[in-house]
């Protein structure tokens, strides 16, 4: 059975590195150490971590709960919230974005077991339920698939999508002649679809290999629209292209 990857954002290294040895002795692995939102984006990514531990109150633009949205709106990642407060505002905010869990600093090792397995086991049982709905309502076929919108089950021919764009919650289809919106986020598309077709080439957009009129170092062009590219997967992607 493979060891939890653990994601820690927290920006008091010393604080993190101890957490990281308590974590690895009771047989978790730690994939990272991010001090700030926009490194730990960029490790959610790299690293695939299974759980982060957010701490709340972190340097740079974002704190632990804005980060904590932000992993929300694109990803399905459980996360913990770490925090030295526990006042009624913080707790409120916290909240707001459902951590799977919460503890206050000086927390010991029976406080972090105990709310990392119970918030994989959570996680887990949430998503196997979601799984089952999605099974029972969304479908993908060899040529199309089928959207829920306007309560009812519509069938798109899948060289007919142009790209789909997170759009929070949601995401929109863009097809060649109208645009959906279904409550769906964009990691949960590029499951279920040919990973040689649907390529998701940034965060927020996963496009149609085949729709492509032009490719710049940091955009693709694609239906007249300029859709911004990560620095990888511009490299993957010339690299497919001279595959074909």
């Amino acid at each position: 059975m493979s060891k939890i990857k653990i994601l820690i954002v927290e920006d008091e290294l010393v604080i993190a590195e101890d957490l990281k040895d308590i974590l690895e002795e009771m047989g978790y692995e730690v994939c990272g150490i991010a001090v700030s939102a926009r490194e730990a984006l960029a490790m959610i990514e790299e690293k695939s971590p299974d759980l982060a531990l957010l701490d709340i109150h972190i340097k740079g633009g974002k704190d632990g709960i804005a980060l904590a949205a932000e992993i929300n709106e694109h990803y399905h990642l459980p996360f913990i919230m770490l925090t030295s407060y526990s006042d009624m505002q913080t707790l409120n905010r916290a909240k707001e974005v459902h951590p799977y869990g919460y503890l206050v600093k000086p927390y010991n090792e029976k406080d972090i077991l105990a709310c990392i397995e119970m918030s994989m086991a959570n996680f887990a049982k949430e998503q196997a339920k979601k799984s089952h709905e999605e099974n029972q309502e969304d479908f993908v076929l060899k040529d199309s698939m089928f959207i829920r919108t306007n309560g009812m089950l519509v069938k798109l021919k899948l060289d007919e999508i142009i790209y789909f764009e997170a759009d929070a919650n949601y995401t929109q289809v863009h097809t060649k002649s109208k645009k959906y919106v279904i409550r769906s986020i964009l990691k949960e598309l590029e499951g279920k679809l040919d990973a040689n077709r649907f390529v998701r080439i940034h965060k927020s957009f996963l496009i149609n290999l085949e729709e492509i009129d032009s490719i710049q170092s940091e955009s693709v062009q694609i239906a007249g629209k300029e859709i911004p590219i990560s620095r990888n997967q511009y490299s993957w992607l010339l690299h497919q292209i001279r595959m074909l």
